[in-house]
């Protein structure tokens, strides 16, 4: 079992500890804001904050975030009150949507 939280909701799940955090996010919790891109931790798509550090999931390990806290695109900020997402939304920011966690997540809660 590993146990950790991720936006704020602890979950135990009984998984292989050298399974991508990516998988099990995606997979395991029904999180599907968090995307495949390269697999090789390059683009920036599949990036999640562990204890506030930005992490590409498709290359860590669930086990890295054992006892520690995740935060997905999802759990960002529903109500759109950070300060990134406020000046994207005055500045009318063209973005598909694939790739936003890799502008969004890497700056910063």
């Amino acid at each position: 079992m590993i146990a950790f939280s991720v936006n704020d909701k602890r979950v135990d799940l009984d998984v292989d500890p050298s399974t991508p955090l990516l998988w099990v996010i995606r997979e395991n919790l029904g999180l599907t804001g968090t995307k495949y891109g390269c697999g090789m931790a390059q683009c920036g798509a599949c990036t999640v904050h562990i204890n506030g550090d930005a992490v590409r999931s498709c290359v860590a390990p669930v086990s890295r975030a054992a006892g520690k806290s995740v935060t997905t695109i999802e759990g960002l900020s529903p109500d759109l009150s950070s300060p990134l997402q406020r000046a994207w939304l005055e500045e009318d920011v063209p973005q598909c949507g694939y790739w936003l966690f890799s502008q969004h997540l890497p700056s910063g809660p």
